[in-house]
């Protein structure tokens, strides 16, 4: 996988500017790489749900302020960028159908309702695990499609203080959203998804889905 310092290069070769050795270098080109790099890398983790970067914790218990609403409130992970699905504490499975029309894990069907504000995750699921997008740090851990998206993305932004070139930043950020489209469908594309099927309440009733969530 692509380093900082590679992606960065790739970067400036998108404007014609000369390459660094690292982005502690004292020069303009390194000096505004290294300032757009962290930033953006952390607005990645915001482009998309992406399955390479969900990741899960167990929360921890903070001061409930909505007990009238949620019986439960949890302290956000310090890395989380986004929450997707709260999940409860069930017993192991022992029985499980391969395949056809069964919903598991059942959590998945009957999503477990949760509020995500002022920092904190309400609830109320005891001993709650938060499946959530974890914020990125390292740029070695992006796909091919969603590095050129960082890449594009990071040469327009720095295009005008290092080129002085505001029509190269709007054609590099032009270039930026379409690769981004490109990387947030290649990576639903990859996703293993069951075929929709619809499922009535009076069914969901009959086999006991939802009475202990």
């Amino acid at each position: 996988m692509a380093t900082l310092d590679d992606i960065c290069n790739m970067a400036l070769a998108e404007i014609a500017s000369g390459p660094i050795t690292d982005v502690t270098d004292n020069s303009i080109e390194a000096r505004e790489v290294s300032r757009f790099a962290a930033p953006l890398l952390a607005e990645v983790s915001l482009w998309s749900d992406w399955s390479w970067a969900v990741t899960r914790a167990t929360l921890t218990a903070a001061t409930n302020d909505r007990l009238a609403e949620w019986t439960q409130a949890y302290t956000v992970p310090a890395n989380c960028a986004r929450p997707l699905a709260i999940r409860q504490m069930q017993q192991p499975a022992w029985l499980l159908p391969l395949g056809g029309p069964y919903p598991f894990p059942v959590q998945d069907a009957v999503p477990l309702a949760f509020l995500h504000e002022g920092g904190l995750i309400y609830t109320k699921v005891w001993n709650a695990t938060l499946v959530y997008v974890a914020v990125l740090t390292d740029p070695t851990v992006l796909p091919p499609l969603v590095q050129r998206a960082f890449t594009l993305e990071l040469a327009a932004r720095v295009a005008v203080p290092i080129r002085k070139d505001t029509g190269l930043a709007r054609e590099l950020g032009e270039a930026a959203e379409l690769a981004r489209a490109r990387a947030i469908a290649e990576d639903y594309n990859q996703r293993v998804r069951p075929p929709a099927r619809f499922v009535s309440e009076a069914a969901f009733a009959r086999s006991g889905i939802g009475g202990g969530l």
